[in-house]
């Protein structure tokens, strides 16, 4: 029989219990968020739950890589394996940053 999911999350390293607690969070600001367009809030109470909702995301974001980061460095980057998991990481946490504003 297949554990319940409480059970596998007792079972999670610290990090990842962490980031579950933030995602939760981040869930909880998004149904707040649904509610305030439902009640027809101010577009700006709406954009400024949106933005903080954006950046708690950006961090979680941010945790995951840096999390996969030390795990493969941790593990050695002797392995081909390991070099392109790297590269790969790298690669996503260049994609996290958002372009920088073109001034004109």
């Amino acid at each position: 029989m297949a554990k319940k999911l409480a059970e596998h999350l007792e079972e999670l390293p610290a990090e990842r219990k962490a980031i579950l607690n933030r995602l939760r969070r981040v869930e909880g600001q998004l149904r707040g968020i649904q509610r305030m367009i439902i009640e027809d809030r101010p577009c700006v109470e709406v954009l400024t739950q949106l933005s903080a909702a954006r950046k708690a995301m950006q961090q979680i974001c941010v945790e995951i890589v840096k999390n996969n980061l030390y795990k493969c460095i941790k593990e050695s980057t002797d392995s081909e394996e390991n070099i392109v998991q790297l590269e790969k990481l790298i690669s996503a946490l260049i994609d996290l940053v958002p372009p920088a504003s073109v001034q004109e």
